[in-house]
């Protein structure tokens, strides 16, 4: 037999042995030291959404505009903080920063199918009107969404998206 195979043969005849005899207290300590770690780990993943899709829509019924948030789908379950808002102005606003406020609500969680409307009266005026929805998502920051700035005749009449 060559000076190689009987190296080989012995390496692994050593290595078989120290699995067997020496790797036991060492596998043994190692779950030791594992266990905590997987039970903090455990204790500390708190079942979360992955992601939602939430919509933000106008619509009108009569003299009355509506803006609408609402949770399409959410992966796992989740909380989502929602405030849907409703402005209005009868000058051509670059920002909702110059409309006015006419109707906002809010639900601590918005669940998946669920809507958030909210409706003002057009006052008898064509008017250009936009719907905001601010949303938190589980402990994640603050997000928002707007919709377009649509006009509205003084009877609820949808006559576009606004463009300057």
């Amino acid at each position: 037999m060559s000076v190689k195979k009987r190296c080989f043969g012995l390496a692994a005849a050593l290595s078989c042995a120290l699995l067997v005899c020496g790797g036991l207290p060492v596998q043994a300590a190692a779950a030791q030291e594992s266990a905590p770690a997987a039970y903090a780990a455990e204790a500390e993943a708190d079942p979360r959404g992955w992601m939602a899709n939430l919509s933000i829509r106008m619509g009108s019924e009569g003299d009355r505009i509506w803006g609408q948030a609402k949770n399409e789908f959410t992966l796992f379950p989740s909380t989502i903080e929602v405030y849907v808002e409703l402005y209005s102005s009868t000058q051509y606003p670059y920002s909702f920063r110059e409309m006015e406020l006419e109707a906002e609500d809010y639900t601590a969680d918005l669940n998946m199918g669920d809507a958030l409307r909210v409706y003002a009266s057009t006052g008898g005026e064509q008017k250009y009107w936009l719907a905001r929805m601010r949303y938190k998502f589980d402990d994640r920051n603050w997000a928002e969404k707007l919709s377009p700035i649509f006009v509205y005749s003084a009877d609820g009449e949808f006559l576009g998206e606004a463009f300057e």
